[in-house]
């Protein structure tokens, strides 16, 4: 399965180019298919929608000899998929998480930068379930238990043989600060190290203090770029924000975040490098012990 959200936004995407090619505005287009411009909107917002309404959509747009339409009508129905986040079992999850997964379902490679805190993918149950709890000590709202599931659950999309690639740039603090008690981060190090030295589709990086980053640009966010098989499919950037994440679908904001990506893991510490300072952080924990 392909990311349904990604689906739903290129979905999305290709009709209103579409619309704007046949010269017609959200309103001309849905009184042509017999809908209100509210539904169009939401279409081309990528919002779940009933499949009726979408072909209405295509049948004014194109016709059903056009390979478009077919290739669309395929795209929809995708869009459309219930994947596991869905399920009784991870109800408690929070609309959030739930979100991302939906992100990362089905994607060749995800890029992220985290400036202060080991993300998600790379987490053991006892770094998140401590994370967690901080989280609802400063008044956050959410089913521990369920978030922490959740998080476990969406490991899989970067275990196995065909799990996708994973690039990540972390700062020195995500490894050296204490956000856990040092039991657990000693374990969560260990972890971390185990994933960059035995997964060859897992690449860690350190981003130094005294990188050399050229126009001394570092991002004033954490962000994880996705890319999804289909190339047809758009190149998903979401920005982590305290209480959501920003989703970037345009694609030249997304080929920015690429490029600052790039030039941020060119500045870092090679993997084998990152390994022996998240070696040394480890150890040195240990040492305190």
């Amino acid at each position: 399965m392909i990311s349904p959200l990604a689906r739903r936004l290129r979905l999305g995407h290709a009709i209103r180019e579409l619309r704007e090619a046949s010269g017609l505005t959200g309103a001309a287009l849905g009184r042509e298919a017999g809908l209100d411009r509210t539904a169009v909107s939401k279409v081309e917002n990528g919002e779940r929608r009933p499949l009726d309404t979408i072909l209405k959509l295509l049948d004014v747009l194109l016709p059903e000899s056009d390979e478009r339409y077919l290739a669309l009508q395929r795209v929809a129905r995708d869009g459309l998929a219930r994947g596991w986040w869905t399920g009784q079992e991870y109800a408690a999850m929070g609309a959030r998480q739930a979100r991302t997964a939906e992100i990362e379902c089905g994607t060749r490679a995800i890029l992220e930068y985290q400036p202060a805190l080991l993300p998600g993918l790379l987490q053991t149950e006892a770094y998140a379930r401590h994370r967690g709890q901080v989280a609802l000590d400063d008044g956050a709202d959410f089913d521990l238990g369920g978030t922490v599931a959740g998080r476990l659950r969406r490991q899989q999309q970067i275990s196995g043989p065909d799990g996708a690639e994973y690039d990540v740039v972390l700062e020195p603090q995500a490894i050296e600060r204490l956000p856990v008690p040092p039991t657990v981060m000693r374990e969560q190090l260990h972890h971390l190290l185990t994933l960059a030295t035995t997964r060859k589709n897992v690449s860690v990086r350190v981003l130094p203090v005294d990188a050399r980053l050229g126009r001394g640009y570092v991002p004033r966010s954490p962000f994880s770029l996705y890319a999804y098989p289909d190339p047809e499919d758009l190149t998903l950037v979401a920005v982590d924000t305290v209480t959501t994440d920003l989703l970037i679908t345009e694609a030249l904001e997304a080929q920015r975040y690429a490029r600052l990506f790039d030039q941020l893991r060119d500045a870092a510490l090679s993997p084998e490098a990152s390994a022996d300072l998240i070696q040394k952080a480890a150890d040195l924990l240990a040492a305190e012990a």
